[in-house]
């Protein structure tokens, strides 16, 4: 029984340390890698806030983005990320048709921190300096956040048990003639401006999306894609930075959910948008509406 009960104390501490790991490995990446800078843990009482933005004529990147940091986190916010949008994939047709120029997740101390903070005259300045701005809240739920490190893991695991053949190096890509229209058309608008954003970051890229559940057929079928690129994000060390339930703070767009996930540079999503694995699953990406942008990391830029 001695020996037993050893043995289940090794395999608990096994299975902490690892969880502990996995954890601190997703940690790294955001901090290091996409440049993030969420806290591991946070109240619940939390709100974010995902901002699109659209510089004025006379902004430059790096300034019009330092200029709505220093704004923001003057009201007790924290500006927990913010891309330069590379690519607007896919745009929603409950938005503004805007070609986006970069987007910023901010975390303020609750709802009614942000509704403060948006109406006050120092927010409504700064809007006035941007050609446009569009925000949409986020209840990020940390326990959720928490658990999708955990998922990874115990995906990769299996992967392992089951012996299943890597995705990555992803293998040879069908001719640009075979590939799904849709996919095409992205690979090539990719190509235009991957050179002019690698100096931003060559192995960090973060897709922020909007999206909004569609019918139970496309539901279904979006769910079969999601699982697809999970195993994905495990095997590579990629996978979603933020997820949380979408909040209307200003106009009548209605999303559900607003997810930020990270992957392992732009030259690892072309080839993975050229592969035969994407290609046998991007039909099954359904949803009602969404937002799809690529962007790369810039807090450290600023």
């Amino acid at each position: 029984m001695n020996v037993l009960w050893g043995l289940v104390v090794v395999l608990v501490a096994i299975v902490l340390v690892a969880i502990v790991v996995q954890e601190l490995r997703y940690l790294r990446i955001r901090r290091n890698r996409a440049m993030d800078r969420q806290a591991l843990f946070h109240a619940g009482s939390v709100f974010h806030v995902a901002s699109l933005l659209k510089l004025g004529s006379n902004q430059e990147l790096l300034d019009g983005v330092r200029d709505f940091v220093e704004t923001v986190e003057r009201d007790e916010a924290e500006v927990v990320y913010a891309g330069k949008a590379v690519l607007n994939g896919r745009t929603s047709s409950q938005l503004p048709s805007d070609d986006w120029d970069a987007i910023l997740l901010t975390q303020y101390p609750s709802r009614a921190a942000w509704d403060a903070a948006s109406a006050g005259s120092e927010h409504q300045d700064l809007k006035a300096r941007f050609e446009n701005i569009y925000s949409l809240g986020m209840k990020r739920n940390a326990v959720v956040n928490l658990a999708i490190p955990l998922a990874l893991l115990r995906e990769r695991f299996l992967q392992l048990v089951r012996r299943e053949r890597p995705l990555y190096p992803f293998r040879p890509a069908p001719r640009p003639e075979e590939l799904v229209p849709e996919a095409r058309e992205r690979v090539e608008a990719f190509r235009k401006v991957i050179q002019a954003n690698l100096a931003y970051s060559r192995d960090a890229m973060v897709i922020v999306n909007f999206a909004k559940h569609g019918t139970r057929e496309q539901r279904k079928a979006n769910a079969g894609y999601g699982g697809k690129m999970f195993g994905l994000f495990a095997e590579t060390g990629a996978g979603p930075m933020h997820l949380g339930k979408a909040i209307t703070v200003e106009g009548d767009a209605d999303f559900d959910q607003v997810i930020i996930v990270f992957y392992p540079g732009l030259e690892f999503f072309v080839e993975m948008a050229q592969s035969d694995f994407y290609q046998g699953i991007f039909p099954g990406k359904q949803l009602g509406d969404d937002l799809s942008s690529l962007t790369v990391p810039l807090l450290s830029h600023l």
